[in-house]
């Protein structure tokens, strides 16, 4: 007898809707995500000549001591979750008819955030600002200029860029999309000038070495009033996961002490690929062998044996 798909063997066609949310089910509790509960986080205090730069612009009122990722992550209207892409190639059988693809380079695509813009358009500053870091405009004195009308007053003719040092520039990103269950049982109603929080289910990207590429901002128009929105776009070079799973009182992390991340990990956490071992050991025992052809194809496919064969025979067959 064929056997059967999984959904048959365990039941999931027919799924009463219950079992989603009832941490007693058998499918314990998986209970779907909303995209409306998350935060963004841009660590400008990874670079302190950024980060002092950003709020020259816009926190000109303020210490240049603080962190204005921490207030532009209160008006992020829209965030994208990053992914990635696996690009391959592939090589054709001679004879088996078939063809194999294999990955060659993982590529992360950019990352776009969506802010609200206040009515001090700080939003648009800080970000304005960031550009400019990267590629400060120099007037023909060689200064940056000590005011906006001496830049456009003095660049006509003779501004120039100079970039900055990817390293002054680039800023680690946290991107978190959590549940909703961050109180126990009424906690909101608890007269408590603290609620009694705990950690909810939530995945966490840390995004490294993020800087942005693109500056959008909504259009302007008479008519009905309407919240200004501004777009970036941001590229990075790659992003880590770090999930928390919350299950009543039982709150589990994905990078608690036990839970190994490597990908060649066994149970004593070393890789078991002893290709090498096996290649020396063949070419030892074959060195001075004549091997039939189906001793041959039972060879590793790198063996320098099989390579020779392979390419007598390319030579005999005339390629």
């Amino acid at each position: 007898m064929a056997n059967r798909a999984e959904t048959f063997r365990s039941g999931r066609f027919y799924l009463p809707t219950v079992n989603l949310s009832d941490v007693t089910s058998s499918f314990g509790s998986v209970v779907p995500a909303v995209n409306n509960n998350y935060d963004v986080f841009i660590n400008f205090n990874q670079t302190e000549e950024l980060r002092d730069f950003i709020n020259q612009h816009g926190f000109f009122d303020l210490n240049t001591g603080s962190n204005p990722g921490s207030y532009l992550a209160l008006f992020c209207s829209e965030a994208v979750l990053p992914g990635s892409d696996i690009q391959s190639s592939s090589v054709d059988g001679l004879r088996q008819g078939l063809s194999q693809n294999y990955a060659t380079f993982r590529r992360f695509p950019d990352v776009i955030l969506t802010f609200y813009s206040q009515t001090d358009y700080f939003t648009n500053e800080a970000f304005n600002a960031w550009m400019e870091f990267i590629s400060p405009t120099r007037i023909n004195d060689g200064s940056f200029g000590s005011s906006t009308d001496s830049r456009i007053t003095n660049s006509a003719g003779g501004a120039y860029r100079r970039m900055k040092y990817p390293k002054s520039y680039k800023c680690n990103m946290e991107i978190t999309a959590f549940s909703k269950d961050t109180t126990k049982d009424f906690g909101k109603l608890n007269p408590s000038s603290r609620f009694n929080l705990k950690l909810p289910s939530s995945i966490t990207y840390h995004i490294v070495n993020a800087f942005p590429t693109s500056i959008v901002s909504a259009p302007l128009a008479y008519g009905r009033p309407e919240l200004i929105k501004t777009t970036i776009t941001f590229n990075y070079e790659q992003y880590f996961t770090q999930r928390t799973s919350s299950k009543g009182a039982v709150v589990s992390e994905s990078d608690m002490e036990g839970h190994v991340r490597n990908p060649d990990f066994v149970e004593d956490n070393t890789s078991t690929d002893n290709t090498e071992q096996v290649i020396k050991k063949n070419n030892s025992k074959n060195k001075n062998k004549k091997l039939s052809r189906k001793e041959l194809r039972n060879l590793p496919f790198n063996d320098p044996q099989r390579i020779a064969a392979r390419q007598n025979q390319f030579v005999r067959e005339g390629f």
